[in-house]
């Protein structure tokens, strides 16, 4: 535990210098443009337009970073050939994978932290908080890790932009299960057992993403939100171990 705690503070010291600065106030910009926007709008409808404006630019920025930041972390170790250095070390593969890994997800925490404080204040301004709001913004963040784990695990394998071409996809597709489900109901039965077997093996990433509820008052329950929770943590626990065994299997 010593070994992945000591590799995951030099990630996050690597991480942080460049990037949660410059994308924090990115994301301070954004929120101004949405406040200027709300200028615009009707009456009634500002509040839930920054609330839904709000976590969406939380979710752009997390993802993009989660994702870009992941697909190049460990090539960029492999070309620098660093990792032949620790891996000299009595370092074990795996401790360097996960040292990895919970490196990068600190620095996502504090940039999460950095742009959900904003979006907090920006809404106590315009008296639009509301406490579920936090709700979405605790399944993003489990959103992130298991993006994180998914690039890492591709990047075991994978150039970097093949890494983030595997990952973006999943994204992309895990965000859209639940339709893809449905449109194959009445397609030919071999395209049904396809698309049913890639609803159930990929990451339904749909589970994990609440705003519409919370923004605009759907029912939703805390137990729901605790069984999305876990599942989230149980596909990234997943995930992590099947990067930790690609990559040590891997010949350098």
């Amino acid at each position: 535990m010593r070994k992945i705690w000591d590799l995951a503070e030099n990630t996050f010291r690597e991480t942080i210098r460049d990037r949660v600065l410059n994308v924090s106030l990115l994301f301070a910009l954004a929120m101004l443009g949405a406040s200027v926007l709300l200028g615009t709008l009707s009456i009634g409808q500002d509040q839930k337009i920054v609330r839904d404006l709000g976590l969406a630019a939380i979710e752009f920025f997390g993802v993009a970073i989660a994702i870009f930041i992941g697909t190049s972390l460990l090539y960029r170790e492999l070309d620098q050939r660093t990792v032949f250095i620790v891996l000299a070390k009595p370092v074990a593969r795996h401790s360097f994978l996960l040292g990895k890994f919970c490196g990068l997800v600190a620095t996502l925490t504090v940039l999460l932290a950095l742009m959900t404080l904003a979006y907090v204040v920006l809404l106590l301004a315009l008296r639009a908080f509301e406490l579920p709001l936090l709700w979405a913004v605790a399944l993003l963040w489990v959103e992130l890790l298991l993006l994180v784990g998914l690039s890492l695990m591709f990047s075991t394998f994978a150039s970097p932009v093949l890494a983030l071409v595997y990952t973006f996809s999943l994204y992309l597709t895990g965000n859209n299960l639940d339709g893809l489900k449905a449109l194959a109901r009445n397609a030919r039965p071999l395209v049904k057992v396809l698309a049913e077997g890639a609803y159930y093996l990929l990451p339904n990433l749909g589970h994990l993403n609440i705003k519409n509820q919370v923004v605009y008052g759907a029912p939703f329950s805390l137990g729901q939100w605790g069984l999305a929770l876990a599942y989230g943590g149980c596909y990234t626990a997943f995930v992590l171990l099947l990067a930790v065994g690609i990559f040590a299997r891997r010949e350098f």
